[in-house]
């Protein structure tokens, strides 16, 4: 079992949702409280025009943060109303759709998906469902293949396809584990041929209208009077002016990554989501069960959510980006309360705006409660301020950086993110070890202090190779 508790449902709204009435559910959000500024340096960090955070409990926002303007430019305020692209966080969104159908026996989780899609290429037809909402089916990622490039289009499904329908499965489906967009294309176009409805369609009126849910929609499907944040990407060089980029359209993701929404119709999601208005007990534990593989072992992802901890603490959470924007989502079953940020700049940094709205909640996590030990490895921590340089400073050999941490030290896209990794590989050598953050090893963190500023630097360590920073204030 999962252990995992959900408020309480009364018997009466029980019966409701098993006859399909949920439009008693919708509720009248109450106003949003009035934003309080955030941190200036997250903001800032954040490399994002601007960024609005929100903690919700019960249905609604309980405290609004916000920072920035709300166009590329910088200009205007934030929009705390406005809709934000939510990028990947869709795939829970697609997740519940699908689990949905199944609750009503309309669709059989370890069934192929060739039972129901009959225009795909031969080597994806054996692959379940259950397999493509856990990341688990081996059929490539066409983001990976194609770049975000795509989002830019309005393709057809077999256009899609094409971008990987030559390649051959990454593994045997059932024994790994890899993060495909594509497994959730072809659930949603699974949920469009079994309801009758396009995807988008079937979202609004199975799952927000009924929630109250009335900003948020797939792309395309923008209602008349919602305000949707500015998407911007970076200049083509460092210090240029960020790019305006248009919004997404269904096409070109539909689950894996096209929902918009606003902060205050994602507190209504979020109640309805741990209160049992939105599944069954039962899909429930389906959705945050995490996969286990072939031979045993946990991905630690269940369908459309990673099912882990943060610093000791039980979490459910998703991180989603599109072309124009970036988004976190985490809930805290344990402490019932959920935390979301929503910032519109690709490669914008919202994790951090998230963590200190968890810490201020939960002040026992904070890194600065931690005295630091002997360092178990001094050489690994020379090792990582080498790498630290290498990444932020392109300089080759790139020999300690993982293939990801390549690309980051090398794409003009990530000039930001350089930037602000620039400070820490210039004064590595007052790194200073605080513990080991993973059950396998790989996740380290270190406190550094410039200028009597301190920072927390979680450093994936894997085979090696530098594969992940994180910084963090506490």
């Amino acid at each position: 079992m999962l252990g995992f508790k959900f408020k309480a449902c009364t018997v009466g709204a029980v019966l409701l949702l098993a006859a399909g009435h949920q439009a008693a559910y919708a509720q009248t959000p109450a106003p949003l409280p009035p934003a309080q500024a955030l941190n200036a340096t997250v903001g800032e960090r954040s490399g994002a025009p601007g960024v609005v955070a929100a903690m919700l409990r019960d249905g609604a926002v309980r405290e609004v943060f916000a920072w920035g303007g709300a166009d590329c430019a910088g200009g205007g305020a934030a929009g705390v109303n406005a809709a934000y692209e939510i990028g990947s966080i869709s795939k829970h969104v697609a997740a519940v759709a699908l689990l949905r159908l199944w609750e009503q026996g309309r669709v059989d989780l370890d069934g192929p998906i060739s039972a129901y899609l009959d225009d795909i290429p031969a080597v994806w037809r054996q692959a379940t469902l259950r397999q493509l909402a856990t990341h688990t089916s081996g059929i490539p990622d066409y983001e990976e293949a194609g770049g975000y490039g795509v989002y830019e289009t309005e393709p057809t499904p077999a256009a899609v396809y094409a971008i990987v329908a030559d390649r051959p499965l990454d593994f045997e489906p059932g024994t790994r584990w890899s993060y495909s967009n594509t497994g959730y294309f072809l659930l949603s176009r699974v949920v469009e041929q079994v309801s009758g409805v396009g995807f988008g369609d079937f979202l609004r009126t199975e799952l927000f209208s009924p929630l109250g849910m009335d900003h948020s929609f797939m792309g395309g499907y923008a209602p008349a009077d919602v305000d949707l944040a500015q998407g911007c990407r970076p200049g083509a060089a460092e210090g240029a002016a960020r790019i305006p980029v248009r919004p997404i359209h269904e096409a070109s993701t539909y689950g894996a990554g096209g929902v918009s929404t606003t902060l205050q119709d994602w507190a209504l999601w979020d109640d309805a989501l741990h209160d049992g208005r939105l599944l069954s007990p039962r899909a429930m534990e389906v959705m945050l069960t995490p996969q286990r593989l072939a031979d045993g072992s946990s991905t630690g992802y269940g369908f459309g959510l990673f099912v882990d901890e943060f610093r000791g603490a039980r979490r459910i959470q998703h991180s989603g980006q599109t072309q124009g924007f970036v988004a976190d989502y985490q809930h805290y079953p344990d402490q019932d309360f959920s935390v979301v940020a929503f910032a519109n700049m690709y490669g914008g940094g919202v994790g951090e705006a998230a963590r200190n709205l968890v810490l201020r909640e939960i002040p026992d996590l904070g890194y600065d409660r931690l005295v630091a030990p002997s360092d178990p490895d001094p050489a690994r921590t020379q090792l990582v301020g080498r790498a630290l340089r290498q990444a932020a400073f392109s300089e080759e050999p790139a020999d300690l950086l993982s293939d990801g941490m390549r690309r980051v030290a090398s794409g003009e896209q990530f000039a930001a993110a350089r930037a602000r990794l620039r400070p820490y590989a210039e004064h590595a050598g007052a790194l200073v070890y605080l513990r080991s953050d993973s059950p396998d090893g790989e996740r380290h963190i270190y406190r550094i202090t410039i200028d009597g500023e301190t920072t927390y630097l979680t450093i994936v360590w894997r085979q090696g190779k530098l594969a992940g920073v994180q910084r963090a204030d506490n």
